[in-house]
């Protein structure tokens, strides 16, 4: 077996890996052939120094040898891929009698090996078949998070010994734990603070402030945040509605998520005293929802009732009577804060792994996924599917180990399972 181009996508400190082992029998690997007489024995050894790439097309030459049990050696080589050596027993006392010729031909043997980046090789055997080396490289989709971020005048309320908006700034930006700064190289985020000025009587409402979603966008998202501070009032459901859109107008290449962090019961542009708006918030999340963006909700502390972010989960995320309730966080401290984001984050990374070519329709099972090196199977509620020839999803608890931690994948099929 021979592994081959591996690609590495790191996902918060997730290592995803693959590679493709061509096993079709007869046409991977070294082959040999002798034929035994009376006369003698012949043996043969045809080696390729692993490393070093051989490739039939471009001159590649391999050297075979046969020696019989009389002494006599011969050698031979060719340029076109193939390997021939013959040996005849010139013993005159078996020769006589039995007329023998003992005979090693290797022919057509394709020795495969990679072990570096980029370096294939490819030879066809005598019979037609063709194994080639190929890339089975993926990568996972990347997730668009939009960071909601309720700018009411609350947030200068004391937070765990500074203010609800800077503990809100740290758990997003700080250097070294913040989740944006950590993850912002694996998911697409985007930033949007919003409040009003008395809703409609004030003007513009919800009033608005934003950075579409990008890949290494913590700079421009704090400097955004640092330039605003809390003031206002706390139009939930309006803000929720003018944050979708911008996500639609999206690529369709990951997944898409609305994350609100807000500190206080929701009012409306129409009525911004007193705090009325929980219905027009949750019917926003439910629209979010059906409109393909998933809605979480984070509480900036303990003002809001469980009640209101309890249906605000299950809005967001589409639960329907009788299903269990989707989770909410309600964080009163700094690492509550830092907790709610990672966990929000890792969850809405996709499993879905995108290839560089296409599992062959009726060979799926020809094809061997491993997470951490354990197998798991395929159309398994805990193991991988396969969406479309070019699209592999994990599933249940396979999809779970590649969202919490270190993970280790692997894709192998057979040479006739996968086409690039």
């Amino acid at each position: 077996m021979f592994s081959l181009d591996r690609a590495v996508f790191l996902r918060s400190s997730a290592l995803l890996s693959s590679a493709l082992l061509c096993l079709a029998a007869g046409a991977c690997g070294d082959s040999s052939g002798s034929s035994e007489s009376n006369a003698g024995t012949v043996t043969e050894t045809d080696s390729t120094t692993r490393g070093d790439t051989v490739d039939a097309t471009e001159g590649g030459s391999a050297t075979g040898s046969a020696t019989d049990q009389g002494g006599t050696e011969t050698q031979g080589q060719t340029s076109a891929g193939t390997d021939s050596t013959s040996a005849t027993d010139s013993a005159t006392d078996s020769a006589t009698d039995s007329g023998a010729t003992d005979s090693a031909t290797d022919s057509g043997a394709t020795d495969s090996a990679t072990d570096s980046v980029g370096e294939t090789e490819e030879s066809s055997t005598t019979d037609g078949n063709v194994c080639a080396d190929a890339d089975v490289n993926f990568a996972p989709t990347v997730p668009y998070v939009q960071i909601l971020v309720d700018q009411s005048g609350s947030m200068g309320e004391t937070f765990d010994g500074q203010t609800r908006w800077n503990a809100l700034s740290d758990a997003l930006f700080d250097p070294q734990n913040g989740a944006v700064a950590q993850y912002q190289s694996q998911v697409q985020f985007g930033l949007s603070l919003y409040t009003s000025n008395g809703g409609f009587n004030g003007g513009e409402c919800p009033v608005m402030s934003e950075v579409a979603p990008a890949l290494d966008n913590a700079g421009a998202m704090e400097s955004l945040y640092g330039m605003n501070g809390p003031s206002g009032d706390t139009p939930t459901g309006e803000a929720i509605d003018a944050v979708v859109p911008i996500l639609q107008g999206l690529p369709d290449d990951g997944p898409k998520v609305i994350v609100v962090a807000t500190d206080g019961e929701p009012d409306t542009c129409e009525e911004p005293n007193p705090q009325n708006g929980q219905g027009v918030a949750v019917a926003a999340a439910t629209n979010s929802y059906d409109a393909g963006v998933p809605v979480y909700i984070i509480s900036v502390g303990d003002d809001i009732s469980d009640q209101h972010l309890q249906d605000m989960a299950n809005a967001g995320l589409g639960v329907m009577p009788g299903d269990p309730d989707a989770p909410f966080w309600k964080a009163n401290n700094q690492q509550g804060l830092l907790d709610a984001f990672n966990t929000i984050i890792n969850g809405v990374r996709d499993c879905k792994l995108e290839l560089n070519g296409e599992v062959q329709d009726g060979k799926e099972e020809e094809c061997t996924v491993t997470v951490n090196g354990q197998d798991i199977l395929y159309n398994d509620p805990n193991g991988w599917q396969l969406n479309d020839p070019s699209e592999i999803e994990l599933v249940g608890f396979a999809c779970d180990a590649i969202q919490e931690g270190e993970v280790d994948v692997q894709i192998v099929c057979t040479c006739e399972a996968f086409i690039e």
